[in-house]
């Protein structure tokens, strides 16, 4: 049984995609829609959020691990991921040293929150109740497009849909064509199920950082 607690405050929404990029790719040159299309990228960036299904952005967790007589591990799978720094870990109350939490973080799978016991100790993690304390998820991308650590897939699947918006402005974004009165005909694109309401193009994206689907 487990239970992940947050203990830091909750990530505010920023745009997890840099402005700079998007003009970019709609090859915006000016300012004049600067705020527009920062909107778009924050409501993006919910959408997408919402999508992936769980928490990416950088907060502090704990977890309450407990393991039974019957239920000894090789590695104990945190609730959040990637995990940026392991702060505390103890074991029946007992807090690990700093060597031992030292040595679990280097050999720790950072990218999907698993530890291993330390080296030199058991191959398994014995029956016992562990709680840990750790840092987990990803930072935003500066305005200009330098630093952070979100994925390039998931910005380019936000990117994708505040193009997506921008393009289709007020207009139905289900519309696909339509002809002048009386001469042709109106048509609509087939919503794809199951996107949130994303374009396919950008859900493809995602299918590996949804809830559970990167381990």
């Amino acid at each position: 049984m487990s239970h992940t607690i947050r203990v830091g405050a909750p990530a505010q929404l920023v745009a997890l995609a840099s402005l700079s990029d998007l003009k970019s790719d709609l090859k915006i040159t000016d300012d004049t829609q600067d705020a527009d299309l920062n909107r778009r990228l924050l409501e993006a960036s919910s959408a997408v959020l919402a999508y992936i299904g769980r928490p990416i952005l950088s907060s502090d967790w704990r977890d309450i691990l407990d393991l039974r007589q019957d239920q000894p591990r090789i590695s104990l799978v945190l609730g959040r991921y990637p995990v940026t720094v392991l702060k505390v870990v103890s074991i029946n109350g007992t807090l690990m040293g700093s060597d031992d939490l030292t040595n679990v973080f280097g050999a720790m799978d950072t990218s999907c929150g698993m530890l291993y016991p330390p080296d030199g100790g058991p191959a398994l993690w014995h029956p016992a109740r562990y709680v840990i304390t750790y840092t987990a998820g990803y930072s935003p991308p500066d305005a200009d497009g330098t630093g952070g650590t979100i994925p390039l897939e998931i910005q380019q699947a936000i990117r994708i849909t505040a193009a997506a918006s921008w393009h289709g402005g007020d207009r139905d974004p289900n519309l696909k064509s339509e002809s002048e009165q009386g001469v042709g005909s109106t048509s609509w694109v087939a919503t794809a199920s199951g996107t949130g309401g994303l374009p396919q193009d950008a859900a493809n994206l995602l299918a590996g950082y949804r809830s559970g689907g990167i381990r």
